[in-house]
């Protein structure tokens, strides 16, 4: 259902409110808000797996799979609201309906005790189902189809997002020192509240907006109800969301093959190409997930974090992916244009393949760390920070890349579904994250430093040597698969 925005109201979203960059005012809004949005988001999962070892007293292994099952739906309820403001609430709607669930969540997680931490985590799944896929949908239509400032109109959105990533890590474990942990998920409802207030008062309230029926209402509420009470299940119960993930996924997997015989053999090609290189992200997914959970408690446990003077906070360390995102990631883009300039532009696979490796290197490193600990079981923080650099510059050749595949390769009936793929995919690597964490928990949730090395250790370098391997294998495919992915690219 499309949204119209009439004339007055359309020249003040779309004008630009400064002449060195041209773009529409509704960009600085919409980042605005998302860039509080994320806030709130990482600042909870920057704390939520020590705020369930310390302050719930889970056992580090309920912990990590309560984590994988929350991060793992929240991939997936997206599809649930992105199909639900196409077909009833509309884009805008969709965002501030959204963000108001998000910030309840946060409020609810502030509630000591686990009283009302499942159904909070329901909340904030189902809020960020309708927040994520909208709030890019709603920048998208500010621009004509083919306006030049779409691209950097997005690359400044995508800064917004890593900039609201960086700041919570640096002030969270101070909030939590001085004022508790609760004030923490607190400050996090706050901060989407604010991202909210600003979509509201200035994009939503200068919308005209699609008509709903009062049945839809009904059927929208009763809808949302029931997807809470199912998530707060699913959270509960990591074995029945699991399989409930992957008989979707089952069934995401024959859709797109079958739609797939729809089209020539050139495009089948490019969407196998797809599907292998979503597989292969996966792995690579598996590793970078370890930052919020085993990465973070061996950080608590397991690393020297004193700095000169200072103690540095374990969630501190969870700053260091944006900050190095943000200072690499125009360094990367201007490296890809200097290189196609040159015809030097790597493919797709490799850039899958070198990403792999490069996490994989930032994995491989920690147990040559751990041989070099002192006595007390701890390693040097300066190996924590390298191993985060060489996951960022991983992250910037996979995940990016990733969704243009996908953007790229589709042919437009299938692009919603093959986005949808990818984003399934990323749900089951969480899953698969949480159970690869518990393999560093002992039986006896001994938490020594000298007790837990040897099994982080081995966990690390499994995970780095897999990495390892699976981008040895891919560049060793990258020639098939670029004639997989170049044949004829004027079809579909």
């Amino acid at each position: 259902m499309s949204e119209q925005v009439i004339s007055r109201e359309q020249d003040y979203l779309k004008i630009s409110p400064y002449s060195l960059d041209k773009q529409p005012r509704a960009l600085y809004l919409i980042s605005a808000s998302n860039l509080w949005e994320r806030f709130g988001y990482y600042t909870t999962r920057g704390i939520l797996v020590l705020y369930m070892v310390k302050m719930l007293l889970f056992p580090s292994e309920k912990a990590y799979i309560i984590f994988a099952a929350f991060t793992a739906l929240l991939y997936l309820t997206p599809l649930v609201g992105g199909y639900l403001a196409d077909t009833f609430l509309g884009s805008k709607r969709a965002v501030v309906l959204g963000g108001m669930l998000l910030a309840t969540g946060y409020f609810l997680l502030s509630v000591p005790g686990t009283r009302f931490f499942y159904i909070a985590l329901a909340m904030v799944i189902m809020g960020n189902g309708f927040f994520m896929p909208n709030i890019s949908g709603v920048l998208g239509q500010i621009y004509e189809k083919n306006d030049p400032r779409r691209d950097g109109g997005f690359s400044i959105l995508y800064s917004a997002v890593n900039a609201g990533a960086f700041i919570p890590p640096l002030i969270s474990a101070s909030i939590i020192s001085l004022l508790g942990w609760h004030s923490a998920f607190f400050m996090a409802g706050m901060g989407t509240l604010l991202g909210i207030a600003i979509f509201y008062f200035f994009i939503y309230r200068h919308s005209v907006l699609p008509k709903v029926k009062k049945s839809h209402y009904l059927i929208i509420g009763s809808g949302l109800v029931l997807a809470v009470v199912l998530s707060e299940i699913l959270v509960k119960n990591s074995k029945i969301a699991n399989i409930v993930l992957f008989l979707l996924g089952g069934l995401l997997i024959l859709k797109t093959l079958k739609n797939s015989f729809q089209f020539s053999a050139q495009i089948r090609n490019r969407l196998f190409a797809c599907l292998l290189l979503t597989a292969f992200s996966i792995l690579f997914c598996v590793l970078c997930e370890q930052a919020a959970m085993s990465l973070t408690l061996y950080t608590e446990y397991n690393v020297d974090r004193n700095w000169y003077v200072w103690m540095i906070p374990t969630v501190a360390f969870l700053a260091l992916n944006p900050f190095f995102i943000m200072t690499c990631g125009p360094l990367i883009s201007k490296l890809w244009t200097w290189l196609d300039t040159k015809k030097m532009n790597p493919s797709i696979p490799s850039k899958f393949a070198f990403g792999t490796i490069l996490v994989g290197l930032g994995f491989v490193i920690l147990p040559l760390g751990i041989s070099m600990q002192e006595s007390t079981g701890q390693i040097n923080l300066w190996w924590i920070v390298l191993s985060y650099f060489l996951q960022s510059l991983g992250e910037l050749l996979v995940l990016p890349v990733g969704l243009s595949m996908m953007t790229r390769l589709s042919p437009k009936q299938m692009l919603g579904l093959m986005i949808g793929v990818w984003y399934f995919a990323t749900a089951v690597a969480n899953v698969l994250a949480g159970v690869v964490s518990t393999w560093t928990v002992l039986p006896s949730e001994n938490i020594a430093p000298l007790a837990t090395s040897i099994a982080y250790s081995w966990v690390f370098g499994i995970l780095g040597w897999s990495a390892l391997f699976a981008g040895a294998i891919l560049l060793g495919f990258v020639k098939p698969m670029r004639k997989l992915i170049e044949g004829n690219m004027g079809q579909g």
